[in-house]
């Protein structure tokens, strides 16, 4: 009877997911045994939330060509992997697939999104909708790979501003204690995690057992959110905003009088207009990602995207300059720099974009 009700509830939550990937567990192949089949093999997703990037080799099954790579496969080695085709929802040999890489669909567990179909007709409709270009399994397991930094950065991001945080909160008040020593494969993690805490969302349960794998498992660090606190009546001595409305873009010069921008444009305006000896140490930009207090000269930017700050067009920080390609990438930057590099000449170049 347990194992039905925990089945109706992947139905009910899949089915509710407003995901482009997402099928009903009953449309789809899932070849995997035991309680975590319907887990990936990699992360523990749900694989039916994720179904139209799904790959299989070596009666594994993953939810992503993220997945797969990460996995350790040799693609060289192997002739066995298999995709879902994304219009029949059948699996198809990887090989003999048309794949759109970095199409407008967002993508499993990657920047970079990732579809395969069974001919070049059908693939080449799904570019005219979404964009995209089509290649070879060969080639998108190459940009996989390649790209494979990158969206660890990401995944690693999110995790630290999000995840690891909730999943301790749900764990500390919903589960039994579980005894970590025992799990080899996070999926089996999740189905004891499924069987002791008072969770009926997949994505509660998933937070919980990412936080205990990662953070409670393998010792990774949970992020110190240390933010900029900007006073209420604190404005940016260059353009008079009130610079609390603006959190995500926080900038401060710490000394006897604290001094708030509302971004790293204006900071540096300042700076450049006043010709002052500032000591590097004293000034905090936000971090993009996780929107946390970071060293200015610690931290990366990203010139020329599609972001934009309150004052218009911005250097974008980033604690890690992964994190920064990451998202210049994503976001059409024309660059990344360090903080060293931000003279009068890159300030022009940004108040032109």
């Amino acid at each position: 009877m347990g194992k039905i009700f925990f089945i109706f509830l992947l139905i009910f939550n899949i089915s509710n997911a407003k995901v482009y990937q997402s099928i009903d567990v009953k449309d789809g192949t899932f070849v995997q045994k035991g309680e975590a089949k319907l887990y990936c093999s990699n992360c523990a997703m749900l694989l039916p939330k994720y179904y139209k990037t799904n790959h299989i080799h070596n009666h594994h099954q993953y939810c992503s060509l993220h997945c797969l790579v990460e996995s350790g496969v040799d693609v060289n080695l192997v002739d066995d992997i298999k995709v879902v085709d994304t219009n029949s929802l059948k699996f198809i040999d990887a090989q003999d697939a048309f794949y759109v890489v970095g199409s407008k669909q967002k993508g499993t567990m990657s920047i970079t999104s990732k579809y395969a179909f069974s001919s070049q007709e059908e693939a080449i409709k799904f570019q005219k909708r979404y964009r995209g270009k089509i290649v070879h399994f060969q080639e998108a397991f190459e940009i996989a790979t390649n790209d494979l930094s990158h969206d660890k950065v990401m995944i690693k991001t999110k995790r630290e501003k999000v995840v690891y945080e909730k999943g301790k909160k749900l764990y500390d008040t919903t589960c039994k204690e579980i005894d970590l020593s025992t799990f080899e494969k996070i999926t089996d993690l999740k189905v004891e995690v499924q069987k002791q805490c008072k969770l009926t969302k997949d994505g509660q349960i998933q937070m919980v057992s990412v936080y205990l794998w990662d953070v409670e498992k393998h010792n990774k660090k949970m992020l110190v959110k240390e933010k900029i606190k900007v006073p209420h009546d604190a404005t940016c001595p260059v353009c008079a905003m009130f610079v609390h409305k603006y959190p995500k873009w926080a900038v401060v010069i710490e000394g006897k009088k604290n001094l708030y921008f509302d971004g790293v444009k204006d900071m540096v305006k300042y700076i450049f207009t006043h010709k002052k000896q500032i000591n590097e140490d004293n000034i905090y930009v936000t971090d993009y990602f996780t929107s946390t207090k970071v060293k200015a000269k610690d931290a990366f930017y990203v010139i020329g995207s599609n972001v934009y700050g309150p004052m218009g067009n911005e250097l974008v920080p980033f604690r890690s300059k992964i994190s920064a390609l990451a998202f210049r990438k994503d976001h059409f930057g024309k660059s990344v720099i360090a903080f060293y590099e931000i003279d009068q000449d890159v300030l022009d170049e940004v108040e032109e974009f």
